[in-house]
């Protein structure tokens, strides 16, 4: 056998060597792929009832002349079809008690045979629920909207539709009730966004927000129920619907046609007459006293319906409600105003007005004007300039120009800024440097600028468009502004806390001096946790405002005067946290952010409320899936408060959790007293959510939850155990 072996290894050599030297080879036939049937399902699910079936296929490498073919093993598997791509089949009713099995094989030449398994359910011995109908009506069709009539035969809860028909034929032709699945989605996907967003609404929380009742008729418009469009196709769809997502009813259907308007020969001419910067006004000339639907649109907005039809256009722009269709709607030759459509303008845009005939619908082409961008007519700006008050570190002027549609910048310079050429070439280095925005006014202005005592300044002024970056009139000023020397006392400032309650204290604030002042309030934990000291507290609050004024490219006095206020008055400290210590203080400020006073410090504590014996036990009444009705019991006559939350909104609170019942309370507890009163209960009580004004559904967990409370909580949270609403059986 070796022997042979080592001869076979010869003649192969050779066999090489021969080849390797004579001329090219044949080249050698390429092997015949063979066939390969993919199915895109391998097995079918059927209910008892059986029904029509389908399996999608696909053939590679497929031979010419070969059919695919299917062999059944099952008489219960009937009509069995082999078209271009798709296998149809039948399966009649299972009249057994067992569930069956069936396999079909699926056959091509020279390919691997494939098998789609088919598995039927048993026929349930309770017997099927009878689905309830719906007969559906449609009236008063107008181009844009309808009635629909409902008449359920059983009281069910149902949700109505509107679909375009072709749209309704293509998906739903061959089973109507494929949509509540499709609806069914639509739900789940909503309650998926809004879990993203925080909430917890389940889907079916937003199917009962389009579930109705009763025998009833829609309009369409008025219900909200879907946007009709002039001569268009729709079918109306209807089908009930329990909470767990099941039919109770055939699903309804209804086709109608909304009117389709009529063409009108008129031919529309616009021309602008006039314009500002924000308004214009122009002329619509007609040939006919046919009606016409006007607009004013961007050229941004039409840009992308440059190469669309005009319906495409007309059904982007035209509204559907309020009253906007009337008010743009017109006959005859008419002069109309932007503010006329509802429509604003500005001057940074450019606009076209467009027109098309309208009644029932789009009846003529659609018009449109020259494209135009708003401008104010030329006008020579003047301004006068007066100094309203002067003290050693601020002055307050005011310009008033001889229009208010012009664009002005303002603002004070010290005497060496504005220099000896009257302030041309300051104005010249601004508009370089395109940093004065904040500072463009239009009519009367009013300003305060910090300054130095002792020093020389001018309130500069001049027209600028910030269209084409340009001044547009020559530098005002004011007359030379000395200011005065800073005075020798110092100002002060003084706070008194008064007025202690739980929740809260009156602080009065008493300034003496020119100046504007800064206040916080905090408890004590959250003060030195920021400020540590007294010591840190300018320091800090100073830096936090430079630190916006660089970050977002505000003037400081800009930032400072956000913060700041003036003269006598209360704090407004907001809601306050019983039993808790807090630390108040105030300082004045200069225009510059210099201290203008000594930091004043008031440290106080809220009060403590008497703690109470009060126990309670919270018994259930009867609910529906949106209302509760139940009974709070308590041990004493001492006064309590009443809410019903969500389980999630409870969690995390109470003992051995992040967040004490303390810390409960004081985030449950409404800030204003017309809300906490009618919460407040003695005695026992039977109470409803609704006594509480607040909400329950049937698609969230919720508890009752109660403490003692007389200028704060008396007692521990009490809570019932967890429900949810539904409706009696």
């Amino acid at each position: 056998m070796r022997i042979m072996k080592k001869i076979f290894a010869l003649l192969t050599l050779v066999a090489l060597a021969l080849t390797s030297c004579s001329e090219t080879p044949e080249p050698e036939p390429q092997p015949v792929k063979k066939p390969i049937v993919a199915l895109d399902k391998q097995s079918v699910s059927v209910k008892a009832e059986g029904g029509n079936y389908s399996v999608g296929y696909t053939i590679e490498n497929a031979k010419e002349g070969a059919e695919l073919s299917v062999v059944n093993d099952a008489e219960w598997i009937v009509d069995i079809t082999v078209e271009a791509n798709n296998i149809t089949f039948v399966v009649e009713p299972n009249e057994s008690t067992e569930a069956r099995e069936a396999k079909l094989s699926v056959e091509y030449p020279e390919a691997d045979t494939r098998t789609i398994s088919v598995n039927q359910a048993a026929k349930s011995e309770e017997p099927e629920p009878t689905l309830a109908t719906i007969e559906l009506e449609v009236s008063n069709i107008e181009w844009n909207n309808a009635n629909i009539t409902v008449k359920p035969s059983a009281d069910i809860e149902y949700v109505l539709g509107v679909m375009d028909a072709e749209l309704f034929a293509q998906k739903y032709a061959e089973n109507s009730e494929a949509i509540i699945a499709d609806r069914i989605a639509e739900w789940e996907s909503t309650a998926k966004m809004y879990e993203d967003m925080g909430y917890d609404d389940p889907w079916q929380y937003y199917m009962q927000l389009e579930q109705r009742e009763g025998e009833d008729t829609y309009n369409v418009k008025d219900s909200d129920i879907a946007n009709l469009s002039w001569g268009s196709d729709y079918v109306v769809y209807c089908f009930g619907i329990d909470d767990e997502g099941n039919a109770t009813s055939t699903v309804a259907t209804a086709e109608f046609a909304t009117v389709a308007p009529v063409a009108s020969e008129n031919d529309i001419t616009i021309s602008i007459d006039a314009m500002t910067k924000s308004s214009v006004e122009f002329t619509i000339t007609t040939t006919t006293d046919d009606p016409y639907y006007v607009t004013l649109e961007t050229t941004d907005v039409l840009a992308p319906y440059a190469d669309k039809s005009d319906e495409e256009l007309i059904r982007y722009l035209l509204p559907q409600y309020n009253n906007q269709i009337e008010q743009r709607t017109f006959t005859g030759t008419k002069t109309i105003t932007n503010s006329d459509l509802g429509k604003s303008v500005n001057g940074f845009k450019s606009y076209k007005v467009v027109v098309w005939g309208f009644e029932n619908g789009p009846t003529t082409k659609v018009f449109y004007s020259e494209e135009f961008k708003p401008t104010d007519p030329v006008i020579d700006l003047t301004v006068s300039i007066t100094i309203d008050k002067l003290s050693h570190d601020k002055v307050q002027y005011s310009v008033v120009p001889n229009s208010y549609s012009v664009t002005y910048f303002h603002s004070l310079f010290s005497a060496e800024e504005v220099g000896n050429d009257g302030g041309k070439a300051l104005a010249e280095s601004l508009i370089a440097e395109e940093k004065f925005y904040q500072r463009l006014s239009s009519g009367p202005v009013q300003n305060e600028v910090a300054v130095e005592p002792e020093k020389q300044y001018y309130v500069v002024a001049f027209g600028y468009d910030g269209n084409t970056s340009t001044m547009t009139s020559e530098v005002f000023l004011s007359d030379v502004i000395t200011t005065p020397a800073a005075p020798d006392a110092k100002p002060t400032i003084d706070a008194e806390v008064t007025n202690l309650a739980w929740n809260g204290a009156d602080i009065y604030i008493t300034p003496n001096g020119d100046f504007k002042y800064y206040y916080e309030c905090r408890t004590r934990a959250k003060f030195e946790e920021r400020y540590g000291s007294v010591d840190g507290i300018y320091d800090r609050v100073f830096a936090s405002w430079q630190s916006e004024s660089t970050s977002y490219g505000y003037d400081l006095s800009t930032v400072i005067g956000w913060y700041t206020y003036e003269g006598y008055g209360v704090a407004d400290i907001g809601a306050l946290r019983w039993s808790t210590e807090y630390v108040f203080f105030v300082f004045g400020i200069n225009a510059d952010g210099t201290l203008a006073t000594d930091v004043v410090v008031k440290e106080f504590a809220t009060l403590t409320p008497q703690q109470s014996s009060n126990e309670f036990t919270i018994t259930i009444n009867s609910m529906t899936r949106s209302s509760v009705n139940f009974t709070v019991t308590p041990t004493t006559n001492d006064q309590y408060y009443v809410t019903v939350e969500k389980v999630g909104t409870l969690a995390g609170y109470g003992p051995d959790q992040d967040k004490s019942y303390d810390d409960l309370i004081d985030y449950l507890l409404p800030e204003y007293e017309n809300q906490l009163t009618p919460r407040l209960f003695t005695g026992e009580n039977t109470i409803s959510n609704t006594d509480l004004s607040k909400t329950v559904n049937g698609f969230s967990d919720y508890q009752i939850v109660v403490w003692g409370f007389d200028n704060g909580p008396t007692t521990t949270v009490f809570m019932s155990e967890p429900f949810r609403p539904a409706d009696p059986e």
